[in-house]
C-alpha cells in the first residue's frame, strides 16, 4: 500500500508498504490518500481459500485498485501483524510521477465496491504470481524515484521489506 498525505480532507469515498510524504503541519490533523492492489475475487467477492490462493497465483485474474482517505496508515490501523511502516521523502517531480502512476493503474473510475473509507475500481493489469500487491507498490515507488532495486523481486512481504529497509535513510 502506498499512503500519500493529502493536504485538505477529501469528501469522496475513497492496503502494504510504502508510506511516502512529509511530516503533518503543526496543529492541523493529517489525512492520507491509501492506494492498494489486490484481486477482485479474493478482496470483494470473497472466494478464498485454498483454491482462492491458487486462483489468484497461477492464474491471472481480474485486479482491484483500492483508493481509501483515512485519518492514520494502514499500517497504524491494521489489527493482524506483521506489520511495518516505510517512510520516504520524495522530491516533487517523484511524487507527481507517483501521482502520475497511481490514476494510470485503474482502468475505469466508476468503482466496482465501496468498503468504509474504501472505493475498489478495476485495475488495468490482471493479478498473478509476477503482479500482485507488492509489484505495485515498488513500481510506484520506483515511479517516485526510489532506488528500489527488484520490482519482479518482491515475491512476498519478507523479501520486499528487506528490499525497503536497504534504502531507508539512516535516522
Amino acid at each position: 500500500m502506498i499512503a500519500l498525505p493529502v493536504e485538505a480532507p477529501m469528501l469522496c469515498a475513497s492496503r502494504d508498504h510504502g508510506i511516502v510524504g512529509t511530516g503533518p503541519s503543526p496543529g492541523k490533523p493529517r489525512v492520507y490518500e491509501e492506494w492498494g492492489y489486490a484481486e477482485r475475487a479474493w478482496f470483494l467477492e470473497k472466494r478464498q481459500g485454498v483454491t482462492g490462493v491458487l486462483r489468484a497465483l497461477f492464474w491471472p485474474t481480474e485486479g482491484v485498485v483500492e483508493v481509501g482517505v483515512n485519518q492514520s496508515i494502514w499500517a497504524e490501523r491494521a489489527q493482524k501483524p506483521p506489520v511495518e511502516a516505510f517512510r520516504f521523502q520524495v522530491s516533487k517531480t517523484g511524487y507527481l510521477k507517483l501521482r502520475s502512476y497511481l490514476r494510470a493503474t485503474i482502468a475505469s473510475e466508476e468503482p466496482v465496491g465501496i468498503v468504509g473509507n474504501s472505493r475498489f475500481c478495476v485495475a488495468r493489469s490482471s493479478y498473478h504470481l509476477f503482479h500482485h500487491c507488492h509489484h505495485y507498490t515498488a513500481k510506484g515507488l520506483r515511479e517516485a524515484g526510489l532506488p528500489v532495486p527488484i520490482i519482479w523481486g518482491a515475491l512476498n512481504r519478507y523479501i520486499f521489506a528487506k528490499q525497503l529497509r536497504r534504502i531507508m535513510p539512516l535516522s
